[in-house]
């Protein structure tokens, strides 16, 4: 069974939380402290009424990708598919980190007199800004901008009269 947790905005918008079928314990423990109403099929709904547990919820999940990233057992995965792939002439960028912006120029297999697309860094964030998880909490803060306000230099809290709705939906 797939599942999906999606925020709403004050304007209707859902937003999608975490990629398919992911549901860190940290945020699971969030929503129970808001009093999430959880169902049999494992779904749920709660209105948010503290944001910032959120925002940390979503932050420890991108420390969490981070450190899954550099274990020894991915970079030894990663590899390994990285040498099939150039053995079968499948160049591309691959990234030493979730947080790597330094390919100022891509690898592409159509050009074939440099053998490079030139692809600025900018544009390399800028085509992947909405997917890669170090740009999780960032895009998730953009969608609930009007709802929220800054409370400190590293907190958030909503504005007054107002609600986010968090569901899982299952599928």
């Amino acid at each position: 069974m797939a599942f999906r947790i999606k925020i709403q905005n004050s304007r209707g918008d859902w937003y999608q939380l975490f990629p398919d079928n992911e549901a860190p314990k940290s945020f699971l423990q969030v929503m129970k402290v808001q009093k999430a109403t959880f169902y049999e099929d494992g779904s749920f709904e709660c209105t948010i009424y503290d944001i910032q547990p959120v925002i940390d919820s979503l932050e420890d999940y991108i420390k969490i990708q981070q450190k899954e990233f550099n274990s020894s057992h991915s970079l030894r995965e990663r590899l390994n598919k990285r040498k099939a792939e150039m053995e079968n002439g499948i160049y591309k960028v691959v990234p030493n980190s979730l947080f790597d912006l330094t390919n100022d120029y891509v690898p592409y297999t159509r050009n074939f007199k440099t053998g490079y697309d030139l692809y600025p860094t900018w544009r390399i964030i800028e085509m992947n800004a909405m997917s890669w998880p170090m740009f999780m909490s960032y895009n998730f803060i953009k969608f609930i901008e009007p709802s929220i306000y800054r409370a400190g230099e590293l907190s958030f809290k909503l504005k007054e009269n107002e609600t986010l709705l968090a569901k899982c939906f299952v599928e």
